[in-house]
């Protein structure tokens, strides 16, 4: 049975002019990775009404994103279109959620307690926070005042999507704390082997990497030049751990070809 599948839209005009990295897409990623629930696409989007509703739309008809998780635009300002979209998306009205103006108030009063703001009562860019797309259950976010959200798709069974702030200490902890565990259990991990090969040149594995994929179709099998130091680094991944193991050896016994061993130095690191 395959792994069950993640999707991710980043929203960010941020981020596509240039001014901020991403860092949630990188996260998620390796986090999913290792929960397994691969992430298949990460796709980032504009601060557009638009354009986020056609991402999520997109995402939400793919029958094989079990997941789909959807990171920033959920803040207090006018550029915040996050939640607006996500209704769009659904076919749902955009309303103040009861829950998610409750804990803004919890966090406006504590501030307020600390000295931080003058007022104990949420400004009315604050409650912008809490409208969004009916029918969604409201998530924990401990770093921050704007609250997650988790929406159950209608079909297939089973299906989630989350809107989840777009500040990474936020977007980290959600994701670790409440996501993860919740909503992302259950499944298992790919396996990956990893091969160094120092000086090598990369041009010399593609034909042996050809082969491979066609021996080897449900191990997918890439190569990555050196980022420091001198060693290329060739990485096989799967679901079956014998299958990936197998894998590998063949690649060694292609990459030797008839006249001897393949180039020595090579480093298996399983995970």
């Amino acid at each position: 049975m395959p792994l069950p599948e993640t999707l991710l839209i980043i929203v960010g005009d941020e981020l596509l002019g240039g001014f901020t990295t991403d860092v949630n897409g990188a996260l998620a990623a390796r986090r999913l990775f290792e929960a397994g629930y691969p992430v298949r696409r990460i796709e980032v989007v504009g601060d557009s009404v638009d354009d986020i509703a056609v991402a999520v739309r997109r995402a939400i008809d793919d029958p094989h994103a079990a997941r789909v998780i959807v990171s920033g635009g959920i803040g207090p300002t006018p550029d915040d279109r996050t939640h607006e979209a996500v209704a769009k998306a659904l076919g749902r009205d955009l309303a103040e959620d009861a829950a998610a103006l409750r804990r803004i108030e919890a966090m406006v009063a504590r501030m307020h307690a600390a000295g931080w703001v003058a007022s104990p009562t949420p400004s009315p860019a604050n409650r912008r926070m809490a409208r969004m797309a009916t029918g969604g259950q409201i998530l924990d976010n401990r770093r921050g005042m704007a609250p997650p959200l988790a929406v159950e798709l209608e079909s297939p069974p089973g299906r989630w999507l989350f809107v989840l702030p777009g500040v990474p200490r936020e977007f980290e902890a959600v994701l670790e704390e409440v996501l993860i565990p919740d909503y992302f259990s259950g499944s298992r991990a790919l396996t990956v082997v990893e091969s160094r090969h120092p000086g090598a040149v990369e041009a010399d594995f593609a034909e042996p990497m050809r082969l491979l994929e066609l021996e080897f179709p449900d191990v997918a099998v890439g190569s990555y030049p050196p980022q420091r130091g001198r060693d290329l680094i060739i990485r096989l991944r799967g679901e079956d751990p014998e299958r990936v193991r197998a894998a590998e050896q063949r690649l060694g016994e292609l990459r030797a070809g008839p006249d001897g061993p393949a180039s020595p130095g090579a480093v298996q690191r399983p995970r």
